[in-house]
């Protein structure tokens, strides 16, 4: 048996017994190992994390319990994690791939995930091999020069889920000074939305826009007034573009938000 062999088999033995506990046990020495265990529902919901998944995300294990186990991964991921889903609910015992997740920092890891069907759900293990990546720390530093960069300037910088709530996936630090709130309270809809800071006469108008942009492929530019954590309507300009799968699927927009030196036309709206 070679290593890599004998280092997976090793493996499925402590993912078989972590599986056979109880989600309350409090024997699970499991948590010292050094890489995520992960169980979820049928729906891809995180319902039992081991300790790792703090280690390896910056985020608690509490504050992830239901939530989608998707939307902690890079967003041009996604479709992978999703089609590994479909293929274990149609039959497949067990995939094993390489995804790129953001954790709480906005940092990035390449991370090895081995996804098997367990009972009327799924078991995860995700190890952390981002070292082992080419270029890894080139791109660490760059990622991190490039954070400093958008945290100086005078606007928002975002990346989102195309959906109604404007779901964060990122924002620069510059949302403090538009918005009135920390990065903290806008990523993943903590404890409000994007969309319920946008006026709510203009809502309806955002959406359209940015809807009738994707179907075209098309960049974006759209004014409207924001309601920051001041209660005072500001006149904002938001530029953006959608950011597509190879099959053309709508993954998500990033773009830039930064307030206006004008009022906003009212155009009836």
């Amino acid at each position: 048996m070679s290593l890599l062999q004998g280092c997976r088999f090793a493996l499925n033995g402590l993912l078989w017994r972590w599986r056979q506990m109880p989600a309350s046990d409090p024997r699970d020495d499991l948590d010292c190992l050094p890489l995520a265990l992960v169980r979820l529902d049928e729906a891809g919901r995180m319902s039992r994390l081991s300790n790792g998944w703090e280690r390896l995300s910056g985020h608690r294990c509490g504050d992830c319990l239901s939530r989608r186990h998707v939307d902690f991964i890079h967003i041009e991921d996604q479709p992978h994690w999703n089609q590994a889903l479909e293929a274990l609910r149609t039959g497949q015992s067990e995939r094993v791939f390489v995804l790129r997740y953001l954790t709480h920092a906005g940092e990035l890891r390449w991370v090895e995930v081995r996804l098997c069907r367990q009972h009327q759900g799924f078991l995860a293990s995700l190890a952390d091999v981002s070292a082992q990546i080419p270029g890894h720390r080139r791109l660490e530093a760059s990622h991190r020069s490039l954070n400093n960069l958008l945290d100086g300037l005078p606007m928002m910088v975002y990346r989102c889920r195309n959906n109604r709530d404007w779901t964060m996936e990122y924002v620069s630090a510059g949302c403090l000074a538009l918005t009135g709130y920390s990065v903290e309270r806008l990523v993943d809809n903590r404890s409000l939305t994007y969309n319920s800071l946008i006026h709510v006469a203009d809502r309806e108008h955002v959406w359209q826009e940015i809807q009738r942009a994707l179907r075209t492929r098309q960049r974006f530019t759209i004014e409207y007034r924001l309601v920051g954590a001041d209660a005072h309507p500001k006149a904002v300009q938001e530029r953006g573009c959608g950011i597509y799968s190879d099959a053309g699927e709508v993954l998500g927009l990033e773009g830039v938000v930064m307030e206006q030196a004008r009022t906003v036309r009212q155009s009836g709206r």
